[in-house]
């Protein structure tokens, strides 16, 4: 089987595992007729209008009676349990509050509603559960009508836990993060499983802005694509986020070359040694691969430094 189709196996199978072992939590959610949620979260609103009046316009706005095409009934008693005894004696001590709950409590009353790849992962393998950070940790219901009702959706809150991140963004050369060019769920994806960055095929993921150096090549770059179904072609070269050095290279000058590749031994000979005095990429241009030569050089090389190189017969520019 291929490497592609083992991938896809592979992933079936763990989200039917996932699926199957957070249904329970979905069961846990009371099954609450049409009727039901509109008249007794209706109940609620004789003490909190203001609670219903700041979810309008959201995702999460309360269905109303009237409203006979909506796919999904929102209503109070779907994310507060313990509403039973709260109608009866309104206090705070038997109402829930879903972000003074745990994760996996929390993750039992939104999976009532929200069961996809996000979820699952989030009480399983997301680094995020596994750090303790809950539903609310990054979402915000009431009051909130940002995408995805993320706590804020102008700046990218991301920044709050990771600030190492952030400092890389100011870097001499950077992802256009600062300037709202770009957001960090440009790259990365919560629902994603694939990769422990978060990024759905880091590859794939920068080829989405960056089409012009995707392949397919005549001849390709083993690096750019031996990485293409887990990730990390693009940044064995790059940094992502930021770097000091031009194109968000990893290192400067040569150092990035030199991490797979030596000087090759005529480069310090021939020529006066010119070949180990400049930059890789001053003859080796099409470094993301080449539909010209399989040594990944500028097609216009004999006008550089030395007229008709290739047709001197010391240089074969396809090997």
């Amino acid at each position: 089987m291929s490497k592609q189709g083992s991938a896809r196996v592979s992933r079936t199978l763990l989200l039917l595992f996932l699926l199957f072992a957070v249904l329970p939590l979905a069961a846990a959610s009371p099954p609450y007729s049409r009727d039901d949620m509109i008249s007794k979260s209706g109940a609620c609103l004789e003490c909190h209008q203001d609670a219903a009046d700041n979810l309008k316009g959201s995702t999460h706005q309360l269905t109303m009676v009237d409203d006979k095409m909506a796919k999904v009934i929102v209503g109070c008693i779907g994310c507060h349990p313990g509403w039973e005894k709260h109608l009866e004696d309104p206090t705070k001590e038997n109402i829930v509050v879903p972000a003074n709950l745990t994760l996996a409590k929390q993750g039992q009353i939104c999976s009532g509603c929200h069961l996809n790849d996000h979820q699952a992962t989030m009480l399983t393998t997301d680094p995020h559960g596994r750090a303790q950070l809950a539903c609310t940790s990054c979402h915000t219901v009431h009051g909130n009508k940002a995408r995805s009702l993320v706590k804020d959706d102008k700046d990218d809150f991301c920044g709050a836990c990771h600030t190492d991140v952030v400092a890389q963004f100011k870097s001499r050369s950077a992802h256009p993060l600062v300037t709202d060019n770009i957001r960090c769920s440009s790259c990365h994806f919560p629902d994603d499983r694939k990769d422990a960055a978060l990024a759905r095929g880091i590859d794939w993921t920068c080829q989405n802005c960056h089409s012009e150096y995707s392949g397919p090549h005549a001849f390709e770059h083993p690096v750019t694509e031996t990485y293409s179904f887990n990730g990390g072609g693009c940044t064995e070269c790059h940094d992502p986020h930021g770097s000091p050095n031009d194109r968000l290279l990893a290192q400067p000058g040569n150092g990035v070359c030199l991490q797979c590749h030596g000087i090759p031994p005529a480069h310090r000979t021939a020529h006066s040694g010119l070949g180990a005095k400049v930059a890789c990429v001053n003859c080796h241009t099409d470094i993301h691969g080449s539909d010209d030569n399989g040594k990944l050089l500028d097609p216009q090389l004999n006008t550089k430094f030395f007229a008709d190189c290739y047709q001197s017969g010391c240089h074969d520019k396809v090997r």
